[in-house]
C-alpha cells in the first residue's frame, strides 16, 4: 500500500465522521454500516507502512480516534435524550387518559351543586 492510499482512507473516514456529525446535529438517521471495515482497512494499511510513515500517521490516527470517540459519546447522549422524550410522552399519554377517566367518572361533566 502507498501513502496516498493511506491518505485516501484517512480522508474517507474523516468525511464519514463529518457527515455523521451533520446528520446527528440535524436529528436525522445515521447509517454506520461500513465504518468498521474502513477503520480496519486503514489500520492494516498503516501497519504496512515503513516505521517513519507509521510514526507520521500515528498523530492523525490519534486525532481520528478522538473524533470517533466524541461522535460515539454524542450518539449516546442523543439516544438518551430520545429515550427521555419517549418516556415523557408515555407519561403524558397516561396522564391524559387518567384525566379522561376521572372526568367520565365524575357524573359525566356535571358540576358540583348541579341538581338532577
Amino acid at each position: 500500500m502507498t501513502a496516498k492510499s493511506t491518505e485516501a482512507l484517512f480522508d474517507e473516514i474523516e468525511q464519514f465522521i463529518s457527515d455523521s456529525r451533520t446528520l446527528l446535529d440535524a436529528g436525522a438517521m445515521m447509517e454506520m454500516q461500513g465504518l468498521e471495515d474502513q477503520v480496519r482497512s486503514l489500520c492494516e494499511t498503516v501497519l504496512s507502512l515503513s516505521q517513519q510513515e507509521r510514526l507520521a500517521a500515528s498523530v492523525r490516527m490519534q486525532k481520528l480516534l478522538n473524533e470517533l470517540k466524541t461522535l460515539g459519546e454524542d450518539m449516546v447522549a442523543t439516544r438518551d435524550q430520545l429515550a427521555d422524550q419517549i418516556r415523557s410522552l408515555s407519561s403524558q399519554k397516561k396522564a391524559a387518559k387518567a384525566y379522561k377517566v376521572a372526568d367520565a367518572s365524575d357524573a359525566y361533566g356535571k358540576r358540583d351543586g348541579d341538581e338532577d
